[in-house]
């Protein structure tokens, strides 16, 4: 199971220079068809999901329970189409690992457990946001946000794999680099296949955000001819963004000191009226993730607009964060494994140890 959910963790570097589009996308169903097993049954007799239900009093289990809330919210905004895999930061899976984990609790098999349960009930279920909701303030990591997202209703993006560094890679290798066979229509395919997806965007600094007031539509000049009835505009939040490609030039050094524009990709992304971020608390500079509609671009995919779009934080988790105490989990009565069917060894008959 660690492995197996290291492997979700670095999937995105692991799809081919030459893959097509499908090998992004897979079957393009609206949701994965996750049907429930038995693994999943076992989970709901556990002591850890009666507590995600109900919470607890055990502080150490509190610190616990965070963790794992912490983990779920920050791969739901990625959630996918695609398939029932999900993705998780790898410094987070370090820290599932090594902060979350010990001998008798092997905890990425519960986090497994909780994103499946949110993919097989089409949302995150309500008491679970209840407890995680309650813990807020105690465990600052988990993100309330993301979670009320999947609270709601599971809305999945088309594929993870479809990163800005992924879609520019794309760019270059199916239109740029075209042979000429394929030249004349290259663009027009790639707008075909790529535009219109739900996409997740992350490690975006925040320029501005925005309301802009709807345009004024100019009145028919025609004689005789009534106005259609049309619903009213509505201002929109408009955020603007920028991602910075990795320098291939970073590391040389520039003799004559001949100042170099550093390359940017712009984002605009028209906002969805309902968001679970405070807008007006976001200072620019900060890193966010946005979700939206893919809508269009130019400049060899240096201009990106989404729309219907959501912003959530994008935190670095490369700056040492803790997620829990392992001496906190060691402390929890619920951290036992018996999800898997094994609890700590113990002496069994004739001096052998139990399994």
């Amino acid at each position: 199971m660690r492995s197996a959910l290291l492997a979700l963790a670095l999937c995105l570097v692991s799809l081919p220079a030459a893959a097509q589009p499908e090998l992004f996308f897979g079957s393009g169903n609206d949701v994965p068809n996750i049907k429930e097993e038995d693994f999943d049954r076992r989970f709901l007799k556990t002591g850890i999901h009666q507590a995600l239900v109900q919470g607890t009093r055990d502080p150490n289990c509190a610190l616990l329970l965070g963790g794992l809330f912490t983990l779920l919210g920050e791969t739901a905004p990625l959630l996918h189409k695609r398939d029932e895999n999900f993705y998780l930061d790898p410094l987070l899976v370090e820290a599932l690992n090594t902060q979350l984990s010990n001998p008798r609790f092997q905890a990425n098999a519960y986090l497994v457990a909780m994103v499946r349960r949110v993919l097989i009930d089409r949302k995150l279920p309500a008491p679970w946001f209840q407890t995680a909701a309650a813990l807020g303030p105690l465990v600052l990591t988990i993100d309330v946000g993301k979670l009320r997202f999947i609270s709601e209703g599971l809305q999945p993006i088309d594929s993870f794999f479809l990163t800005l560094p992924a879609l520019r890679d794309r760019y270059e290798i199916e239109v740029r680099r075209a042979n000429a066979t394929a030249a004349r229509s290259a663009e027009k395919v790639f707008r075909e296949n790529y535009l219109d997806r739900q996409v997740a965007f992350g490690g975006l600094e925040l320029l501005d955000l925005n309301v802009e007031q709807p345009k004024k539509k100019k009145k028919s000049k025609k004689r005789g001819s009534e106005p259609l009835e049309e619903e009213p505009e509505v201002p929109t939040a408009v955020a603007r963004m920028v991602w910075y490609p990795p320098d291939p030039n970073a590391g040389e050094l520039n003799v004559f000191g001949t100042p170099k524009k550093r390359p940017v990709v712009n984002i605009t992304a028209r906002l969805a009226p309902q968001q679970y971020l405070d807008l007006s608390r976001i200072p620019k500079g900060t890193q966010l993730m946005v979700r939206g509609r893919f809508w269009g671009f130019k400049k060899a995919v240096e201009d990106i607009e989404l729309r219907d779009a959501l912003i959530f934080q994008d935190r670095n988790w490369s700056q040492g964060n803790v997620l829990v105490d392992p001496n906190a989990v060691a402390r929890c009565p619920l951290a036992v494994n018996d999800l898997m069917g094994m609890a700590p060894a113990q002496s069994g008959a004739f001096g052998q140890p139990s399994r």
